[in-house]
């Protein structure tokens, strides 16, 4: 790349989000930088890496410790001086343990606050590191030291976020949304910048390495227009390869399933399908095992069929890869009265039975299943129907069976209460049934889940061979299940904004026009079911046009985007969020009575308070809080605006009042939470 410089953050952005005057701000010594250098110098000598490694005793220690470790003894026992070692492992070996161990015992070493974890973060770098080392071998890459030291700092912006962020990483985790999603949208809404450009801005002021700067900048970004070399996008594929597998592999730089996806250039540069992935993930558990021994710490435990595992996650990423940047890439959304079929057929790949049936081929190829199904929950009748088959040995049709859940159905009813999976042998009446009308004798089920809301089963069996199903196999069909199941309402979610919505551009909502459309098809099915009723709620942001003035555009965008968020985080799935104009949102309640939307109201104004006082440590002197408006349609709604105009007034005596707080009217009359 020509400028690197036209990636990085500017000094004025990062101060708004990090305080490097902290007490625990990450300090870079002498030390680093020349052992950076000499990662980047290609003649680097024994002599010149020794002389620097020998003013650091601690380093000097750490080092010796490793090499006569389990890892290293084979070659040469009772290694005493930094200068043997050298000669046993060579520069480039010791020159990443070095490192490794300058920016734990510098940087990374300490017990953190209890949401982020410094020893389990400093897992995943290793990890990372590991495989990135171990990836960049197998597909010629001309330096796996430096892919090891690309890994191993890929994620360094998380721990200087955690150090000295004005709002710190902790933080963050406690106010993540619970739906899934990119870690790294999450913190530009929150934090102010992600975890790789606040990286990518320190690596670069502290003349780090270029390819190590711009591993931590792109790892989760698309890079094809940025004209990088050969060399430089071959790395970045590594390393963003190399983070999803650490994630596969439950070694996340968090506690928690929010798993990265691959950008489509990591995929067209690095042929997934001949990297030997079991080669792979038994060099990891090799090198992990070691290194948990000098750092004192557990990995997962490993089995081998991860691989089959990992392979089916590859292979649904590329389908949540398509679905994520054709999404994110399409702005416009047209209104339903002006798609047409070529709309329609553009998306087919993001079709729902494309996802599923290739995932459950993927199932079938990695564990050699004879059949499997894809059984769908309808709640009202509390029943399973299979909506989608694969027979290994013939293209027969789906049987469409469909199996009513009843109290006698034991294994079905554990496997959806429980979320677990279950090997249903017939052990009641009903249980034999549902087998027989199957044809079988025995069928593995799995839960089919997303946000903890079952969606329905996967079913496999081997009628055919009459091999028995293996509990642990099912286990891991159960992790590609939670993966299908996000993806599956990634699918449904993009398929219901293009065709029945407009969304505003900037907070991802309903727009004004779709807001309405949606607030009158509720008004004319409440005005037709008498039983039914429905509430609006008006929300504004207060003294928003100070967020403006005092800190820019961008950071008033950065609230709307935040509020509208939490709106959303706080609804329900049967209601609407729009943004109304401005800073104005809207929330249509279905079904909800003017007391039950008060309540979710003065809940909704309390969590963007907490939210406030939480990002004064970004916007100082400014308490982010809102003020709603809450109305219920009655006898004297004539037509949907009449709540607009409603909840309108309501909203203007809350900020009569004080602002930040909830008021309703019904019937002229004022109610409070």
């Amino acid at each position: 790349m020509d400028n690197i410089s036209a990636l990085i953050p500017a000094k004025s952005a990062i101060d708004s989000v990090i305080n490097p005057h902290v007490k625990e701000f990450p300090a870079v010594s002498v030390v680093v930088v020349k052992l950076l250098q000499m990662a980047n110098n290609d003649n680097t000598t024994l002599d010149e890496l020794a002389a620097v490694v020998e003013t650091e005793p601690s380093i000097t220690v750490g080092i010796l410790k490793i090499v006569n470790s389990p890892a290293y003894i084979t070659r040469r026992s009772n290694i005493t001086g930094i200068k043997e070692a050298i000669q046993v492992l060579g520069v480039s070996t010791i020159l990443a343990h070095v490192l490794e161990i300058t920016f734990y015992e510098q940087i990374y070493k300490g017990s953190g606050k209890a949401k982020f974890e410094r020893l389990f973060f400093w897992q995943h770098c290793l990890a990372t590191a590991c495989l990135s080392r171990a990836i960049a071998e197998d597909v010629g890459y001309p330096n796996s030291s430096e892919a090891y030291l690309a890994g191993l700092l890929h994620d360094m912006g998380k721990i200087i976020i955690e150090m000295s962020g004005r709002i710190s990483y902790s933080d963050f985790l406690d106010n993540l949304p619970k739906i899934n999603g990119l870690l790294l949208d999450e913190e530009v809404k929150l934090i102010g910048m992600g975890h790789d450009d606040i990286g990518a801005f320190y690596s670069h002021l502290w003349e780090f390495p270029e390819f190590v700067t711009l591993a931590i900048k792109l790892h989760h970004r698309r890079f094809d227009h940025l004209n990088l070399s050969e060399k430089h996008s071959l790395l970045v594929s590594i390393v963003s390869f190399a983070n999803l597998i650490t994630w596969t592999q439950g070694i996340g730089s968090v506690d928690m399933i929010r798993h990265p996806i691959l950008q489509p250039e990591t995929i067209q540069t690095l042929d997934i399908t001949r990297i030997k992935l079991h080669k792979l993930l038994f060099r990891l558990d090799t090198e992990l095992k070691n290194l948990a021994g000098f750092y004192n710490f557990t990995f997962p435990a490993v089995d081998v069929v991860r691989e089959n595992l990992l392979r089916a996650n590859i292979a649904l990423s590329k389908k949540t890869t398509e679905f994520f940047y054709h999404n994110n890439d399409s702005n416009e959304q047209k209104p339903p009265h002006r798609l047409s079929k070529s709309l329609t057929a553009t998306h087919s790949g993001l079709d729902l039975s494309q996802i599923v049936d290739a995932t459950l081929r993927a199932i079938q190829a990695d564990f050699s299943y004879d059949h499997l199904y894809l059984m769908k929950m309808d709640k009202n009748t509390r029943s399973l129907t299979v909506k989608a088959y694969i027979d290994a040995s013939s293209e027969s049709k789906n049987p469409r069976h469909t199996i009513n859940i009843t109290p006698y159905l034991d294994g079905f009813i554990e496997c959806l209460r429980k979320k677990t999976p279950v090997i249903i042998h017939g052990a009641t009446t009903e249980e034999l049934q549902v087998l027989n009308q199957f044809g079988i004798k025995e069928m593995g089920i799995v839960p089919l889940t997303n946000n903890n809301q079952v969606l329905g089963i996967i079913g496999v069996d081997n009628a055919d061979s009459g091999l028995p199903i293996q509990p642990h196999d099912l286990a891991y069909v159960s992790m590609v299940a939670n993966e299908l199941g996000m993806a599956m309402e990634h699918a449904a979610l993009f398929k219901r904004l293009r065709i029945k919505a407009t969304i505003d551009s900037l907070t991802r909502v309903f727009n004004r026009g779709s807001i309405d459309g949606l607030l009158k098809s509720s008004f004319r099915k409440a005005v037709e079911n008498n039983k039914t009723v429905l509430s609006v709620g008006m929300i504004d942001i207060d003294h928003f046009k100070k967020f403006n003035d005092s800190f820019g555009h961008p950071a008033g965008d950065g609230v709307l985007k935040l509020v509208a968020s939490t709106i959303v985080k706080y609804s329900r799935p049967g209601d609407y969020v729009g943004r109304y104009g401005g800073e104005e949102f809207l929330i249509v309640l279905n079904d909800t009575t003017l007391d039950n939307a008060l309540f979710y109201a003065e809940r909704l104004r309390k969590e963007v308070e907490k939210l406030g006082k939480l990002l004064v440590k970004r916007f100082k002197g400014h308490l982010l809080t809102i003020s709603i408006g809450v109305t219920t349609i009655s006898s004297l709604s004539k037509k949907a605006a009449d709540l607009v105009d409603n909840a309108d007034k309501a909203l203007y005596t809350a900020k009569d009042q004080g602002r930040n707080r909830v008021i309703g009217i019904m019937e002229g009359l004022v109610r409070y939470p």
